[in-house]
């Protein structure tokens, strides 16, 4: 059978192939038969072939996707970017509007880190040295926006391209300071961690105190420190008995857990 049936195909495709009319009719009649039959079977597979170019095409759609992921990414990058320059600039803008330092040159320097040790918590590390012309004992200030800003510290230790800080809240920071509406002399320290800078010397029990006074820096002769540097405000005046004294407890003019950006004085002691 299967030989009959291979001697008739190529009896078939012989006569086609040279052209014997009748099966071009034969051709033509099935070709009008079948037409409908290859129509609905279009038709029918028309999802399955649209799905099967749906699953060669979501290839790449997700590879389109992602990269369109990876542009927007890229741009909220560049924008947080742009918006950490445009903070970090007026930061640094802030800090050049300190009316109390009158003349005294400045340099502006970057925090490099928080405390200098974890033994250490009244220390700070900037990121300006001897190369930009600081020596240990200058004072450091910063801007605290309406108030004007006021004391940090001073400059304790300076290599050549980093300098530490001993905080006002340290207990052994002590320096002299003037009342800003009576014009009464004292002597403060820092307060540690009450967050309070204090004053327990040179202020008599008979001495008129407000709360909300300004303290400033004394800048008397031979002061560690230049005149009218803010260093906070009285919050509590409290009389000491035994001394004849008042103590205040005054809240810094600066927030120390907030600094990024402060300014050294080049100033030094008169000697």
């Amino acid at each position: 059978m299967l030989l009959v049936l291979s001697l008739l195909a190529v009896t078939l495709i012989t006569l086609d192939s040279r052209g014997v009319g009748v099966f071009d009719g034969i051709r033509g009649a099935a070709g009008d038969v079948f037409a409908p039959v290859g129509d609905a079977f279009a038709w029918v597979t028309t999802p399955v072939r649209n799905a099967w170019g749906g699953v060669s095409d979501y290839e790449d759609l997700e590879a389109e996707n992602e990269r369109l992921r990876e542009r927007v990414a890229e741009l909220e990058g560049n924008e947080d970017k742009a918006a950490n320059a445009i903070e970090q600039l007026k930061r640094i803008q802030e800090q050049l509007n300190l009316g109390f330092v009158g003349d005294v040159p400045l340099q502006v320097a970057r925090v490099a880190s928080g405390p200098y040790s974890n033994f250490d918590s009244f220390r700070m590390e900037i990121d300006k040295g001897s190369d930009a012309g600081l020596a240990v004992g200058m004072p450091v200030v910063a801007n605290a926006g309406e108030t004007g800003g006021g004391l940090v510290g001073r400059l304790e230790r300076v290599s050549r391209t980093r300098s530490v800080v001993q905080l006002a809240t340290d207990p052994d920071f002590g320096i002299g300071v003037r009342l800003a509406s009576t014009q009464d002399v004292g002597f403060g320290h820092g307060g540690g961690d009450s967050d309070r800078f204090v004053v327990d010397k040179g202020i008599e029990i008979g001495d008129p105190i407000q709360p909300g006074e300004v303290v400033l820096t004394s800048g008397l002769e031979n002061s560690v420190m230049p005149p009218d540097i803010p260093v906070g405000t009285v919050d509590k005046a409290s009389p000491n008995g035994s001394t004849g004294l008042q103590v205040l407890l005054v809240n810094y003019a600066v927030d120390f857990s907030q600094l990024d950006v402060v300014q050294v004085m080049k100033w030094t002691p008169q000697r």
